[in-house]
C-alpha cells in the first residue's frame, strides 16, 4: 500500500477537534500490574487524573509468576462492572471482548446490563478472536467464527432493537435495553485489510492495539480512511512510559522489556499475528524508538503531537502497564506525569491539573 499524509482535510471535523482525549488500556485497563482488588479505585483515581476512558481485553490462559510479574487477568466484563460502582463519567471499552467465544444473546444482556448500571459509559469493542489456542480450548471453529462473524455480531445490535428478534420461529423481548441508543458505540478490532474495510464500509469505528508496528497501523488506518472511516473517532494505542527525563525513562524500562519482548515474539510468530508485529525491532532500544512513547513529558507530548498531525489521531490509548511487567510504583508515577503534564497541553477542557487522588 502505497503511503501517504492522512491530512485534516480527509474529515473535516478534525478543524474543530483538536483537543484530544486520553484513554488506558491492558487487561486490566492499563492497572494490570497491580492487585485486581485495587482496579476500581484506580479507575475512580484515573477519572479524577482526566482520562477519558479505560479499555479491558479479554484474555485467557495467562501465566503470572511472582518473581517475574506479568499481567493479572480478570473476566472484562466483571471487572468493568466493579469499575463502573466507583466512577461517575470515565467511559468503560473493551479492547476488545472475542465474539465467538460468546453466546450473542447472553452478550448483549450483559452489556445493556452494563450499560445500565454506567448509566451509558459503555463502548463495545469486538473481535473476529483469531486466537488458535483460545478457539481450540472453547471449542470453537476458527474458520466458521470468521466467516459468521457479521451475522453473530448483528444479532447482538438486533438483542438491542425496539422489536423482539426470533428464535426457533418464536419472538423473544431480549431485556434489558441499552441507555445508549440505538446501540453502544461499536469498534472492531482487526489486523486485516479486509476487516478494516469492511469496519469502515459499515459505519463503525476501528480501535488499533498497541502491539501493531508503527507501520502497520499506520496502514490499517489508512485502509480505514481510504474506505470512508474517520481517524478522529480511532482509539489508537501505544505502550507508553512516561519519567522526568528521557534517560530515566529508558532506566526503568530496561528491567522490564525481556519478559514483554519474548511474550511478544510468541505473539508474533502466531499466524493471526504474522506482520503485524516487527520482529526487527523487538531488541530494547529499538523497541523504545519505534514502538513506545516513552521518556520526559516533552518528549512523549512530542511524539503524541506527532502522531496526531500525521495521521489524524484524536484519540490516544495508553498501554502503561507493558503487559502486567512495569512495577506499580513506576506505573502510577508514569500515569500521574501524563496527567499532570500532557492532558492539559492535549485538552483544553482538562488545563487544570488533576490531583494525585486516593484509593
Amino acid at each position: 500500500m502505497k503511503k501517504k499524509s492522512i491530512t485534516n482535510s480527509q474529515s473535516p471535523e478534525l478543524v474543530s477537534k483538536q483537543d484530544m482525549v486520553f484513554g488506558l488500556s491492558g487487561s486490566g485497563a492499563g492497572f494490570e500490574s497491580s492487585a485486581p482488588a485495587l482496579w476500581p479505585a484506580l479507575a475512580r483515581r484515573a477519572e479524577r487524573q482526566g482520562f477519558h476512558s479505560l479499555w479491558l481485553n479479554e484474555e485467557h490462559f495467562q501465566s503470572r509468576q511472582k518473581r517475574h510479574g506479568g499481567r493479572y487477568v480478570l473476566s472484562p466484563l466483571v471487572a468493568a462492572a466493579a469499575m463502573a460502582a466507583r466512577t461517575r463519567t470515565i467511559r468503560l471499552g473493551f479492547s476488545v471482548l472475542l465474539l465467538p467465544l460468546h453466546h450473542p444473546i447472553r452478550l448483549a444482556e450483559e452489556l445493556a446490563s452494563l450499560d445500565c448500571l454506567s448509566r451509558g459509559r459503555v463502548d463495545f469493542g469486538v473481535s473476529r478472536g483469531g486466537n488458535e489456542r483460545y478457539l481450540e480450548a472453547f471449542g470453537v471453529d476458527r474458520v466458521k467464527a470468521s466467516k459468521d462473524f457479521p451475522s453473530v455480531l448483528q444479532q447482538v445490535l438486533d438483542c438491542w432493537g425496539k422489536h423482539p428478534i426470533m428464535v426457533a420461529g418464536a419472538p423473544l423481548d431480549v431485556q434489558p435495553k441499552p441507555v445508549q441508543q440505538p446501540h453502544l458505540p461499536l469498534y472492531i478490532g482487526s489486523y486485516s485489510e479486509e476487516m478494516v474495510r469492511w469496519t469502515a464500509i459499515n459505519g463503525h469505528c476501528l480501535i488499533i492495539h498497541g502491539i501493531q508496528s508503527a507501520a502497520h497501523a499506520r496502514d490499517n488506518l489508512l485502509c480505514f480512511v481510504e474506505a470512508g472511516g474517520d481517524p478522529s473517532m480511532v482509539p489508537f494505542g501505544r505502550f507508553t512510559y512516561v519519567a522526568e527525563s528521557d534517560e530515566a525513562a529508558r532506566r526503568d524500562l530496561l528491567p522490564v522489556l525481556p519478559q514483554l519482548l519474548a511474550k511478544l515474539r510468541m505473539v508474533g510468530q502466531s499466524q493471526r499475528a504474522k506482520g503485524v508485529i516487527d520482529m526487527a525491532n523487538l531488541e530494547p532500544d529499538l523497541f523504545i524508538k519505534h514502538m513506545v512513547v516513552a521518556g520526559s513529558p516533552d518528549t512523549c507530548r512530542q511524539k503524541i503531537i506527532e502522531l496526531r498531525d500525521s495521521i489524524g489521531i484524536r484519540h490516544f490509548n495508553l498501554l502503561p502497564a507493558f503487559f502486567g511487567y512495569l512495577p506499580p510504583v513506576a506505573l502510577h508515577r508514569s500515569l500521574l506525569l501524563f496527567a499532570q503534564e500532557i492532558i492539559p497541553t492535549l485538552n483544553r477542557k482538562k488545563a487544570s491539573k488533576p490531583s494525585l487522588g486516593s484509593h
